[in-house]
């Protein structure tokens, strides 16, 4: 009797249990159908064809679903549960970092979410050479597509911008630092920002390497800034304190600085030959025509030159000349520096003191 009642219960849990898994068989049949029809591969659009690079950012604190969302909706992968359903077998829900990503249209789920989580976020860089002007920079900003000329010689000169990054002078001329900027895409069409960066970082160099010397010796900074712009587009090499050194000693015993590039400072650009009619005209920067230095800075100096205009070599030169090489000649009498200037400029301007 015993084993027939058990027997029955047997067969009674065994028939459950089938029951069970029937019914759990065929919903878990209905929604894998389902996922299957929502997860099959959608044609990439005409507009979007596959391998195609597209920028997609992916937002801080951006939820799987958000993700997957937005890499469709770029053609990215084919379907965002695909995607989804991969990172959570896989684990890596929370791994995926932030930032704006170069994808290929038309890719694989699982390469992508490589991508992602690689945090391998695409940059632009922006490279301002040292000696560069402000108008060198407008020019530099156009072609790289983050604002208009005018835009930015218009902030350029802007009081209100001026104070806002913390220049206390007539322009940003000098306080763009030379440097190579990393931007992420988000970022390219701010040019205040990327001003901000630039101003940042000048500040950061000139507080750290050249501030405490300037302080000590009561230069102000638009001096310093001004000195270190003209040793910039003098100097070659390792001449930043030879160069210096003559500025200094010149404005020590009251001659004129005669620098070219302050010649044609706004007027033509950098580069071009100077004429007798350019070191004849009166304007401002002109240091053939007026003593001492110049209103303000005519580039953008780097770290050598701004070092170097509080920090000049120890020698007693008054004059240089360019050699043939590229670099220069130092002389400490005008006697000396004529005859290095007939060596080396035989058909270059008169001599000048």
């Amino acid at each position: 009797m015993r084993s027939s009642i058990f027997s029955v219960m047997k067969f009674v849990v065994v028939v459950v249990i089938l029951i069970g898994l029937g019914v759990g068989g065929y919903f878990a049949y209905r929604h894998a159908l389902r996922f299957l029809r929502e997860a099959a591969p959608l044609p990439v659009s005409e507009t979007t064809p596959a391998g195609q690079e597209v920028i997609v950012t992916i937002p801080k604190g951006a939820t799987l679903s958000q993700i997957g969302a937005a890499l469709q909706e770029k053609g990215v992968i084919s379907n965002r549960l695909v995607f989804r359903l991969v990172a959570l077998i896989r684990g890596e829900q929370r791994n995926i970092k932030a930032g704006d990503y170069a994808l290929k249209t038309g890719s694989d789920a699982g390469e992508v979410l490589d991508q992602l989580i690689s945090g391998k976020t695409i940059i632009f860089s922006l490279t301002v050479p040292e000696g560069y002007n402000i108008y060198q920079v407008s020019d530099l900003l156009r072609q790289s597509g983050i604002m208009s000329r005018q835009e930015f010689l218009t902030l350029a000169k802007d009081p209100a911008f001026l104070k806002e990054v913390k220049v206390d002078g007539g322009s940003l001329e000098g306080y763009l630092f030379p440097d190579t900027y990393f931007l992420r895409p988000s970022e390219k069409s701010d040019g205040r920002l990327i001003i901000g960066k630039m101003v940042q970082r000048f500040y950061e160099v000139y507080d750290k390497h050249v501030r405490p010397t300037a302080e000590e010796h009561g230069w102000s900074t638009n001096e310093v800034v001004t000195l270190a712009s003209l040793i910039e587009k003098e100097a070659r090499a390792s001449e930043h304190g030879l160069v210096s050194a003559v500025f200094h000693n010149r404005l020590r015993q009251k001659i004129r600085l005669q620098s070219d590039p302050t010649v044609i400072y706004g007027i033509k650009a950098m580069g071009e030959k100077i004429t007798r009619e350019d070191l004849n005209r009166k304007h401002p920067y002109n240091t053939y025509q007026n003593m001492g230095l110049p209103p303000g800075p005519i580039a953008c100096p780097g770290k050598a030159s701004l070092i170097a205009a509080v920090k000049p070599a120890d020698v007693d030169y008054l004059y240089f000349v360019a050699k043939n090489d590229g670099s220069h000649q130092f002389s400490s009498s005008l006697q000396e520096h004529n005859r290095w200037v007939n060596l080396y400029q035989r058909n270059s301007k008169t001599e000048t003191q």
